[in-house]
């Protein structure tokens, strides 16, 4: 089998979608099969064609992922003639994808991450309608198949794109559970974190994720004064990439507001290697995202039996296990009573939830033989 994929970005860039779609194809390469990838040459370092091995070829073009999506098309189709599928995703990919499919009669499977729909009015405000426009204007094209990463995301594209069934599956992504395990890290870099950040004596509770606005991470900042008040040694762990374009670089500026500096403690960023330390360094881990397709900062702390606060919305409650309180979107007040709940040891006990790798190319496969067979 021979397999075009189409993706705006791909190693080495840094992201949980490249890591998803690095490990199908080097598991597709370990099996016998042929990979291209098609993407943007984002970093103008990187060659714009490399032969990584006899079953490996990468082409670069054009400097963006913006441009990728426009200019990507004509010059390209010859790569599909050759190969017996394509493989690609949303959102930059997947148009040029579609009419590279067309063209070259090939039938093409769509990764769908993310679906805003009317979010968008909610997160981008004066943008939403271009941002919705171009979602929508994806999802009128009509691919073969959609690889769905929750049930709340096949839903969403039932329901607002009105996709037939028979074209919809949900496989999850995957959590390495290698990394992701709670015996991986000793008890001695745990304390050494806590020592770091005088945090021996207190009650810490840790943000961290992708700060976007959907994170909304003002709700979890104006709820700390009040518990500071039931709970006087209490610390609020933030992990927060700060930067002059980041919307929760904005968000941080309630801290000085409320006077709270010195109920928190702001870290600018952590590598992922090291994050499940300060996971784990933590009484407590909270979540309070507004949209979220598959949810991996939750599923991942629920691999390492951490206590989470979450939202109860979107995919969370698909993904997450062990003990977990659920508070409300955009309520400030119901993660205050979530957190006195956690300090008087009340909780919901879920049931474990795994996502295993296994899985995972097991139903891709099978995706790939039905659009094929057909």
């Amino acid at each position: 089998m021979k397999i075009l994929f189409i993706l705006d970005l791909y190693k080495p860039h840094i992201g949980w979608v490249e890591v998803l779609f690095d490990n199908v194809i080097n598991w597709l390469i370990e099996s016998g099969n042929q990979v291209i990838v098609l993407t943007s040459r984002f970093d103008s370092s990187l060659p714009e064609y490399e032969k990584i091995s006899e079953n490996l070829e990468i082409y670069r073009v054009w400097s963006s992922r913006y441009d990728f999506m426009f200019f990507s098309i004509f010059k390209w189709i010859r790569l599909a003639k050759d190969c017996d599928l394509i493989h690609t995703t949303t959102y930059n990919a997947a148009i040029p994808a579609w009419f590279i499919g067309k063209i070259s009669w090939k039938k093409v499977v769509l990764t769908v991450h993310e679906i805003f729909w009317k979010l968008w009015y909610h997160f981008m405000w004066a943008k939403w309608f271009f941002f919705k426009l171009f979602e929508s204007f994806i999802f009128c094209f009509n691919f073969d198949k959609y690889i769905c990463v929750s049930n709340y995301t096949k839903n969403n594209l039932r329901i607002y794109s009105g996709i037939e069934d028979k074209k919809l599956i949900t496989i999850y992504n995957w959590i390495d559970y290698k990394v992701w395990d709670k015996n991986s890290v000793k008890q001695e870099e745990i304390d050494e974190i806590r020592k770091k950040y005088s945090l021996e004596n207190n009650y810490v509770w840790l943000f961290f994720g992708r700060p976007w606005i959907s994170k909304w991470l003002r709700y979890y900042i104006k709820a700390i004064p009040e518990i500071v008040k039931n709970i006087p040694n209490f610390k609020a762990f933030l992990i927060v990439a700060q930067s002059k374009n980041n919307p929760a670089t904005h968000e941080l500026e309630l801290i000085k507001k409320l006077n709270i500096e010195k109920n928190i403690v702001l870290i600018n960023a952590v590598e992922y290697s090291e994050i499940k330390k300060y996971i784990l360094s933590c009484d407590f881990v909270i979540i309070p995202s507004l949209a979220e397709w598959f949810g991996f900062a939750a599923a991942e702390t629920c691999a390492l039996w951490q206590n989470l606060i979450v939202t109860n919305i979107a995919s969370l409650p698909e993904v997450v296990g062990g003990k977990v309180n659920f508070i409300e979107p955009s309520n400030s007040q119901d993660i205050i009573e979530a957190v006195l709940k956690f300090k008087s040891w009340t909780f919901e006990s879920i049931s474990e939830k795994r996502f295993e790798w296994s899985e995972n190319i097991k139903k891709t496969l099978e995706v790939y033989r039905e659009v094929l067979w057909k």
